[in-house]
């Protein structure tokens, strides 16, 4: 029976992300292992994981906007309730400040880095190294093509996807969830997916693409390519698909969040928290490596760089929030917590060894 209760829950939160799913977070929720609170008077939901008692959710609150203060207000109260301790994740500025006047600490969590592909092209001097390597690959005979596993399953694609996805995590030696979705061809709930191959059929790169804003939006959720496939073959197969995208009418595409980055430490308004963050971003590359991913997204040159906050309980003490996004990102392995606990020893004991100031 809950197992029902569940898929009902999962049902009705897809609905409802469908009508007022705004944020390119949203759609990441979707999945069987989450909670979901739902509005009480309002049509809403606000969809959590447990670390825990802490619950983290991820994105704004989905529901129509003059009705997300009310929302946040039902769920806090439920949470209470419930003895868990809110946590909300890469909220936008507006959700930040409405939990700010309610008492929750807010940090800079990262920017979102978005394609405005009503006038974006690859011209100018900043995306030149983009333009020559997209333009080196479709001389090459590199292709894009879109699969569509809700009008036809192909089972012999997804298997090569399949043994692409093997070999890009046994090079990653780590595989995160939480903020990183998963393929999900069972049920899409919207997603797109691209895959690019070379002239000899060998595939190269695998993309899926998550809605929000009404489909008017697309953000880029799960990347895998080949392990020694040929440089800027990602790169080449998120323009090629964004370009697609934009002949049929679709006006923004999201590069994601890039954690941690766009944290000024020369504010003098930069609580000690975002400072810590900062040198996370600036020296950890195990597990999630935050500055190269900040450095690839940058490659675009985004029309828009969209601050996103980390919003908590103010009784939740740093390391027990840093654990809780730690675990719920799927990270709960032995490696990583001994690699950042030995980070943060050595932050505290040789601070002088950490005099990065500035982003990439």
């Amino acid at each position: 029976m809950k197992e029902v209760s569940q898929l009902h829950d999962l049902e009705r939160a897809a609905q409802i992300i469908r009508a007022y799913g705004d944020d390119s977070q949203h759609c990441l929720t979707l999945v069987p292992e989450n909670h979901f609170f739902f509005g009480t008077d309002i049509c809403g939901v606000i969809p959590y994981t447990l670390a825990g008692k802490r619950a983290m959710s991820l994105g704004d609150p989905v529901c129509r906007p003059e009705e997300q203060k009310q929302l946040i207000r039902e769920y806090i109260v439920f949470c209470k309730n419930s003895g868990y301790k809110p946590v909300f994740n890469s909220v936008s500025r507006e959700t930040a400040d409405l939990l700010q006047a309610l008492d929750f600490s807010v940090l800079k969590y990262g920017e979102e880095a978005i394609l405005d592909l009503g006038d974006y092209s690859l011209s100018g001097g900043k995306k030149g190294s983009l333009r020559r390597n997209v333009a080196k690959l479709d001389r090459a005979g590199i292709r894009s093509e879109e699969y569509d596993p809700e009008t036809e399953r192909d089972p012999v694609l997804e298997k090569e996807i399949s043994e692409l996805e093997k070999q890009w995590f046994a090079e990653k030696k780590l595989k995160l969830t939480y903020s990183i979705g998963d393929l999900q061809f069972e049920e899409p709930y919207g997603r797109r997916y691209f895959v690019t191959r070379d002239p000899d059929e060998n595939l190269l790169t695998v993309l899926s693409f998550l809605p929000y804003r009404t489909e008017k939006g697309y953000c880029v959720d799960v990347m895998y390519r080949k392990p020694d496939g040929p440089t800027g073959a990602m790169e080449h197969a998120i323009i090629s698909a964004a370009l697609k995208m934009k002949t049929e009418g679709v006006e923004e595409v999201s590069l994601n969040i890039a954690p941690l980055a766009g944290i000024d430490i020369t504010d003098p308004d930069t609580v000690r928290a975002e400072k810590i963050m900062h040198e996370i971003f600036c020296h950890m590359d195990f597990g999630y490596d935050f500055k190269n991913l900040y450095r690839f997204k940058s490659k675009f040159d985004p029309s828009i760089w969209k601050p996103r906050y980390l919003v908590y309980d103010r009784r939740i003490s740093l390391i027990s929030l840093a654990t809780s996004v730690t675990n719920t990102k799927g990270a709960a392995d032995v490696r990583l917590y001994m690699r950042y606990k030995g980070f943060f020893v050595s932050l505290f004991l040789f601070p002088n060894r950490y005099r990065e100031t500035r982003q990439p």
